[in-house]
């Protein structure tokens, strides 16, 4: 009879870690609400390094709730995390006006957020990617983006549109 307790327990935590189909946001790249929940800063747009005036910020509580900064409006939400793939829905936002080149920043970063993109975590960076853009994010208490082997990579660089400044 112990042995069949046992073995229901183990075939039990068995199938619910194996159901969740989502990684602890480590070195293979997979993504988890724990994983994300943090202060995340845009360093890169379609592997353009950003010069904004201020930097583009993305908060993700524990609970999913979303916060940021996008250039030149703030903005709020609930974030959505499927399958290693990411999006804020419903997005909202302040709406000022600003430098085109600010607004065209925020363009940029409320499609991507605002749609499902594929997500993935390694070495302290978020990166969110879809057809038209890949948004490259740096954990708030980190900076190093230069060394990253992710950067490198040739995937990553597939998937990069060309010359576009922000």
């Amino acid at each position: 009879m112990k042995k069949h307790v046992l073995m229901a327990v183990m075939l039990t935590a068995g199938v619910t870690a194996c159901s969740n189909g989502q990684y602890a946001g480590g070195d293979d790249g997979g993504v988890t609400s724990s994983g994300v929940a943090q202060q995340w800063q845009l360093t890169m747009v379609d592997q353009q390094t950003i010069s904004a005036e201020g930097t583009p910020t993305l908060t993700i509580n524990k609970d999913m709730g979303v916060s940021g900064f996008s250039g030149c409006n703030r903005y709020f939400g609930n974030a959505e995390l499927n399958s290693n793939r990411f999006k804020v829905a419903p997005m909202a936002s302040t709406k000022m006006a600003c430098s085109s080149s600010a607004m065209e920043l925020e363009q940029t970063m409320s499609q991507v957020l605002s749609q499902w993109s594929d997500a993935t975590i390694r070495n302290n960076h978020l990166m969110l990617s879809n057809e038209a853009h890949t948004l490259l994010f740096t954990a708030a208490n980190t900076q190093n983006t230069e060394e990253d082997p992710l950067l490198k990579s040739p995937v990553v660089d597939s998937r990069f549109n060309k010359g576009e400044e922000y």
